[in-house]
Formats: structure tokens, C-alpha cells, sequence
């Protein structure tokens, strides 16, 4: 999240050695992020919670992107800032569930009283307070997800952004968010949170897919909000077929791939990001004429040509 250019979005094949380790770094970090907010509870839970998430984002981040929850990568992907590179959503998705699964057969072997298949009463299991009907269960977690998604999409990918306060932002989002819904949901936020310590516990059984769900549901809505705001990523396909002017299956084909059709590439190694600055360069150039036409610095002529090569 401190930098949108990563692996995942300049990937050139799925059996590189840098998208393996890419995976790697999802795993572990989700690992250790399940590990340690399964293992406390009490008023600690929300910062324990939100201190390890800003750190294994800044851990992750320049390898992985850092996003270490399918559903804020389900998010980007519908918005089109990340490609669904043939199988991502198919491995890196499992990835993470298997470090959220890892990470609670840790806790097992780990934490005293914690065994395989103990129930409902397993370390970091997701269940909702007393009273709390399935509706208001599935509200609570769309909330607060989006919540979370929509403060990665506010500091790490729209234009300026935040920088490196991204990881940190993020974490204190899932503190406040936790500190206010732990009380009824646990304040799950993350599938791969929910699946692991169902699989390794047997607990949440008639409410682990409403969590997932409703995540899910949110990822969605963030992704909706922000492109009325600030308009989808450069892979959604309207935008790459007015911005690049390409075919449909073109577009869907860069959505899939993240690789630019040779129609808009200079060179071979050319990837999409290599292709918007050449486009913003251009653009920039064009004003700059224009800029000068108007100042009666330089002929109209030039501005038209201008125009005629973008």
C-alpha cells in the first residue's frame, strides 16, 4: 500500500520467482498478522490488532503490496488498479486463507488450552454478541470493512495519497473499527481472518460465510464510492478502451493480464504503467503548447499537430 507499482500489478508471468515470492510474503504476513490478533483479547485486542496490521503492511508493501486481506484485493481488482494476472485471485486469494488457517494451527499448538476442533471457544474465532440478528451481523461488517478498504483507497492509491503514513492509517483505521465493533462482530474485516480459525476450530459455522459476505459487500461499495469520486483504475475496461482506444476484448485482455496490447507499446518490455506516462507526458506536453498559443509564443499550427499525434 505505500506504493501501488508493485509485483502484483507489473507481473509478467505466474511462475516467476518474484511472484512466488510475492505469495511468500502474503502468507507469512498474514500468518503472523492471524497470530498475534488471535492471541490477545480485552481492551488490548483493537490496538494489538491495528499496530500489527500497520507493521506487516510496511513489512509487505515494496514486495507484495501489502494488502494481506483478499478483500481489499478484490476491491482493486473490480476497480480496475490491479490486473486478476490468469490465477491471482485463484492463488494469492489461497495464500492468505492458508496463512489465516497456519496462523490458527500456530495458536493451537501454542497457546495453553488451545486444541484442533475445540469449537466456538477457539482462540480468534468469529462470533456475534448475543442478540445480534444475521442482518445486523452482515451490516456491522460491511461497515466497518468498507471502512478499512475505503481508508486504503484514500491514502494509498488516490492522487496524492499519503505516502508512507498509508500502513499506519490503515492500522489505526482497524483500532477504531475494532474498538467500536469487536463488542458485537469481533470486528473480523478480513476473510481470510474468519476462514482460518473456522478450519482449524470448527467454530463459526452458520456465520463464517455472512462475515465473508458481507466483506465482500464491502469491497464492492468502496470500490463504487471511490471510482464516483475519483474515477476507476486504468485496467476497468470503459476507462481503458476511451483511455487507450481499444478493442473490448483488448480491454478485457489487459484487465486479465495487466499486459498492454502491442497496439500501445512502444517496446516489448513496455508495461501498462510505462504506457499512461507516455500518454500523461504527452498530455502534459500538449498544454504546455497550448499554454504558449495562447501567449502568442508559439503558431496554432503547432497545437494542432500537437493534438493530432496523441
Amino acid at each position: 500500500m505505500v506504493q501501488t507499482d508493485t509485483i502484483f500489478n507489473n507481473f509478467a508471468g505466474v511462475r516467476s520467482r518474484t511472484f512466488f515470492v510475492s505469495l511468500l510474503c502474503e502468507f507469512l504476513g498474514v500468518l503472523i498478522f492471524s497470530f498475534l490478533g488471535s492471541t490477545v483479547s480485552g481492551p488490548m485486542g483493537p490496538w494489538v490488532n491495528g499496530l500489527a496490521l500497520a507493521v506487516l503492511i510496511y513489512t509487505a508493501a515494496n514486495i507484495s503490496g501489502g494488502h494481506l486481506n483478499p478483500a481489499v484485493t478484490a476491491s482493486t481488482v473490480f476497480c480496475g488498479f490491479y490486473p486478476i494476472l490468469r490465477q491471482h485471485l485463484r492463488r494469492a486469494g489461497p495464500a492468505r486463507i492458508l496463512g489465516g488457517i497456519c496462523g490458527s494451527l500456530l495458536v493451537a499448538g501454542l497457546l495453553p488450552g488451545a486444541s484442533v476442533g475445540m469449537g466456538d471457544s477457539g482462540p480468534g474465532c468469529f462470533e456475534p454478541a448475543k442478540g445480534l440478528t444475521k442482518s445486523q451481523l452482515f451490516g456491522w461488517e460491511v461497515v466497518m470493512t468498507f471502512t478499512l478498504i475505503s481508508a486504503v483507497y484514500a491514502c494509498g492509491i488516490a492522487k496524492p495519497g499519503h505516502g508512507s503514513f498509508t500502513p499506519l492509517v490503515v492500522g489505526l483505521t482497524l483500532t477504531a473499527c475494532a474498538g467500536t465493533g469487536a463488542q458485537w462482530t469481533g470486528a473480523a474485516l478480513n476473510p481470510a481472518r474468519v476462514i482460518g480459525p473456522a478450519a482449524v476450530f470448527g467454530c463459526s459455522k452458520s456465520t463464517w460465510w455472512i462475515y465473508v459476505l458481507a466483506q465482500i459487500m464491502a469491497a464492492a461499495l468502496a470500490c463504487t464510492v471511490f471510482a464516483v469520486v475519483s474515477g476507476f483504475g486504468p485496467l476497468f475496461p470503459v476507462k481503458s478502451m476511451a483511455e487507450f482506444h481499444l478493442t473490448r476484448a483488448q480491454a478485457l485482455h489487459l484487465l486479465y493480464t495487466g499486459q498492454p496490447p502491442k497496439s500501445i507499446r512502444e517496446s516489448k518490455a513496455d508495461d501498462i504503467n510505462d504506457v499512461i506516462e507516455r500518454i500523461q507526458a504527452e498530455h502534459g506536453r500538449l498544454i504546455t503548447l497550448a499554454q504558449k498559443s495562447a501567449s502568442g509564443k508559439v503558431p496554432d499550427s503547432d497545437v494542432i499537430q500537437g493534438r493530432d499525434a496523441v
